[in-house]
């Protein structure tokens, strides 16, 4: 509390600076230290609250949190903890966040935190049940559109950018685009069967990107989901992104078949030894034009998962996300600008990477236009889409809430059987939303509602 005082007459330059310089030699006292001089960088109480919950967990010294920081910190190159300050904290968050304020401010509606860019669908690889098997394989977007929506999304205080694809790698301009906006905090996901030790280390010399290697398990469950040979190449990868010094974690595709495997203590350790420094988890959603619901995780399976994401944080210095068992983290689904939206490969506005429907195309409006249509309002106005925010998704959760939204703004789908879980499947998608919906109900009664009865 006494540091508290001493900078209570902090400007928001003057915390940043001496953020800076701390970030030289770092101990847990500073630590502690640096969380009430990035209270000094913002108004905003919901970045507020979320730095006082991390100070509460740094002031423990047996809770994970503190380890997992100093891991971090310790691994990285002192120059890289300045950039990776610069991008991921005092952009993406202070400055974007002043920004995305004013623009509220000023045009009615806030910008989101952090946009997901698709800029090819090209790949070597063809996964079973990708996200994106139903678009067709063009060469994608162009350098110059790329920098424009880059452009774009710094005026808007975006500057939090998650490249995904087809493959990042393949994308001749990815660098360019990381050189070009050394402000931006890149995250990028790739099947890493294309990163050797030369991309490693340029990665290393920019510093402002973490990689996310996608991993369905061991060797068998990896390849028969990614093809022969690709768990082998995936450890290299791992070990060229650990000798460079960057930043890297791990990202599993969810099915019925691999969930206990990959929310496993054996698999989260053997990955921490690795290096990886997050792990996500992503549900497959049967949205490619080729549903396949025998892939869907049961309601039980589910369940299982969001109770190991809670005993991986727990014990693990690790940062977890898992994009549907976390809606109570973000009261609900984050979709359609409200914490982020997806421009795809053919230039088409998504309001979600799973929402496959546009009205708008980044070719012919501003970044700012997109953001304000009558598609993405029509969702924002829904939600969250229900009180269980344990039941967020508008796509396998609430199916008739996207029924609603396409009926009320009539988007055109952004590939050829995009339409059958809304149209001819849509029963399936009924059945699976009241079956999940039921158990999901009780948890949330018992464990969130009224967790102490």
């Amino acid at each position: 509390m006494q540091f508290a005082e001493q900078i209570k007459g902090f400007t928001a330059s003057q915390a940043s600076r001496m953020i800076v310089e701390m970030l030289r030699r770092i101990s847990d006292e500073r630590l502690v230290q640096m969380t009430y001089l990035a209270e000094r960088l913002t108004s905003d109480e919901e970045v507020l609250d979320g730095i006082r919950g991390m100070r509460h967990f740094l002031q423990d010294s047996s809770h994970p949190t503190i380890r997992l920081f100093r891991k971090v910190l310790d691994y990285l190159p002192p120059e890289n903890r300045k950039t990776i300050f610069n991008t991921l904290f005092n952009h993406a968050w202070f400055i974007g966040g002043k920004r995305r304020d004013r623009y509220e401010r000023e045009r009615g509606f806030r910008p989101p935190f952090l946009m997901i860019l698709s800029p090819t669908w090209q790949c070597n690889l063809k996964c079973a049940g990708c996200f994106a098997l139903g678009y067709q394989r063009n060469p994608g977007l162009s350098r110059d559109l790329v920098m424009r929506i880059l452009d774009e999304c710094e005026e808007l205080g975006i500057y939090f950018i998650t490249v995904l694809g087809g493959e990042p790698f393949v994308y001749p301009y990815l660098f360019d685009m990381m050189e070009a906006h050394p402000n931006i905090f890149w995250k990028i996901y790739t099947n890493g069967t294309l990163v050797d030790r030369e991309k490693a280390q340029r990665i290393a010399e920019l510093g402002n990107a973490v990689v996310i290697v996608s991993i369905e398990g061991y060797e068998e469950e990896t390849d028969r989901w990614r093809g022969k040979g690709v768990f082998r190449k995936i450890m290299d990868a791992m070990d060229h992104l650990r000798e460079a010094r960057v930043l890297f974690g791990a990202s599993a595709t969810v099915t019925r078949h691999n969930v206990e495997t990959v929310s496993s203590d054996k698999f989260i350790d053997m990955l921490i030894d690795k290096g990886i420094i997050a792990q996500m988890y992503f549900l497959y959603l049967p949205v490619n034009g080729k549903a396949d619901f025998s892939l869907m995780v049961t309601p039980e399976q589910r369940n299982h998962l969001r109770k190991r994401d809670i005993e991986i944080r727990r014990t693990r210095p690790l940062f977890v996300l898992d994009f549907w068992n976390d809606g109570p983290h973000v009261s609900g689904c984050i979709a359609a600008g409200r914490r982020y939206f997806h421009v795809n490969a053919n230039g088409d506005v998504e309001p979600c990477v799973y929402t496959h429907v546009a009205v708008d195309n980044i070719k012919n409006v501003s970044l700012a236009e997109a953001l304000d249509s009558e598609l993405f309002r029509s969702i924002r106005r829904r939600q969250p889409h229900n009180e269980n925010h344990l039941r967020p998704c508008m796509i396998i959760d609430n199916p008739h809430v996207m029924r609603e939204v396409i009926q009320e703004s009539h988007p055109y789908f952004t590939h050829n059987g995009a339409d059958e879980i809304y149209t001819e499947r849509k029963g399936e998608m009924d059945r699976y939303a009241k079956t999940f919906g039921k158990l999901a109900d009780e948890v949330w009664e018992k464990e969130y509602v009224h967790p102490c009865m």
